[in-house]
C-alpha cells in the first residue's frame, strides 16, 4: 500500500493538471510588460493581447514592471506559477543578447517557456533635425575626432541598439557615452530636449522623422525600411552587422503543452486583426510569426551566435 500512495498522488496530480489545461483559461490572464507604457513594444503588445483576449474569451490584464532593459519583469515571471495565468511580453534579445552584456536575474534556458514570436523590431540611429550631422558619415567622423563629446540614449543596457553602438565604437575606435533610459519614449524626449546628442533606438522615432523633428542617419537591422528607402543600413555602409530583435510572449518554465498551444494559437489568430496590423505599421515593426517549438529552438542558436560576436568584440561581460 505504501508503494501505491505516491503513484495515486502522481496520477491524481496528472489528471487534475490535464483537466485544468484542457479547460484553460477559466479566469483572467495577467500579462507583464517589461518596458515603459507608451513605447513601441508596449503598445504593439497590448494591441495583440486585446485581440487575443477576445479569442480566449477571458480578460487579459496588462501591467508594466520597468527596469534593466526588461530584465526585471523576466526576473519576476520566472517565479510565477506555470499555469498560464501570468505571462510576459519580452524581446528575444533578453535571452540571446542581454546575458552576454550584463548580469541577468534568470537563466535564459531553464527559467522560461517560450510561447510565440509575433514580430521584429526595426532599429536606427537618429539625431535632431537641427543638428550639424546630415549623414551617418558626418556623425561618425565627428565622434571619432571628439572623444566623449557624443552622448547617445537607448531604452536600456544590453539591448540590441546598445550593442550596435558598442560594436561601432569598438570597430572605429570611438569613445562615446551611453545614457540608458527606462524606455524608448524617454530616450526620444531626451533627444528632443537636447539632453543627448543622438539615440540608438527601436522605431519609436519614426513619427518624429516623418514630422521633420528628427533625422534618421542609419538603420541597424538587415534590411532597409519601406517608409525610409533612402536611409542605409550598417550593412550598406560596409559593416557585417545587423541586430535581430524579436517581439515575443513567454511564461515560467514548465507550462503544460495544451496551455502553451492555446495561447500560441490565440496570439497567432489575433495577428490577423486590422487593429494589430495597423499599430505594427505605425511603429514600422515587421510582423513575423514563430510558434513555440520554432522559437524554443531559435533562442539557443541566436544566443550562441550573438555571444560569439560579443566575445570577439570584447564588450559586455567579456570586456577586457
Amino acid at each position: 500500500m505504501k508503494f501505491l500512495l505516491p503513484l495515486i498522488f502522481t496520477l491524481t496530480l496528472f489528471l487534475s493538471t490535464s483537466f485544468a489545461s484542457s479547460d484553460y483559461p477559466t479566469k483572467p490572464i495577467n500579462v507583464i510588460f517589461g518596458f515603459q507604457a507608451g513605447g513601441g513594444m508596449d503598445v504593439t503588445g497590448r494591441a495583440l493581447v486585446n485581440e487575443a483576449a477576445k479569442i480566449l474569451k477571458q480578460p487579459m490584464i496588462c501591467s508594466n514592471q520597468v527596469g534593466a532593459g526588461g530584465n526585471l519583469a523576466l526576473g519576476r515571471i520566472k517565479g510565477e506559477s506555470p499555469d498560464g495565468y501570468t505571462i510576459c511580453n519580452a524581446t528575444t534579445g533578453a535571452f540571446c543578447r542581454s546575458p552576454h552584456m550584463q548580469p541577468v536575474p534568470f537563466d535564459p534556458f531553464k527559467d522560461f517557456t517560450f510561447i510565440m514570436q509575433y514580430g521584429l523590431f526595426q532599429y536606427g540611429i537618429a539625431v535632431r533635425s537641427d543638428s550639424p550631422w546630415k549623414t551617418f558619415e558626418e556623425f561618425i567622423d565627428y565622434a571619432k575626432k571628439n572623444p566623449r563629446k557624443i552622448t547617445y540614449g537607448t531604452a536600456g543596457v544590453g539591448l540590441g541598439q546598445h550593442l550596435a553602438m558598442e560594436y561601432l565604437g569598438k570597430k572605429l575606435g570611438i569613445q562615446w557615452d551611453h545614457v540608458p533610459f527606462t524606455g524608448g519614449p524617454q530616450a526620444i524626449t531626451a533627444l528632443l530636449g537636447g539632453h543627448v546628442n543622438a539615440i540608438s533606438q527601436t522605431s519609436e522615432w519614426a513619427e518624429y522623422v516623418r514630422s521633420g523633428k528628427l533625422r534618421l542617419l542609419a538603420l541597424l537591422a538587415s534590411k532597409r525600411m519601406k517608409s525610409f528607402p533612402d536611409v542605409p543600413t550598417l550593412m550598406d555602409k560596409g559593416f557585417p552587422f545587423a541586430v535581430h530583435g524579436g517581439l515575443s510572449f513567454v511564461g515560467p518554465a514548465g507550462m503544460p503543452k495544451p496551455v502553451v498551444e492555446k495561447l500560441q494559437n490565440a496570439f497567432h489568430e489575433a495577428m490577423k486583426s486590422t487593429a494589430f496590423i495597423d499599430i505594427m505599421d505605425k511603429f514600422e515593426y515587421t510582423i513575423e510569426y514563430m510558434d513555440s517549438e520554432t522559437l524554443t529552438k531559435f533562442i539557443p542558436k541566436d544566443y550562441k551566435e550573438t555571444g560569439d560576436l560579443i566575445k570577439t568584440l570584447g564588450i559586455g561581460l567579456y570586456k577586457k
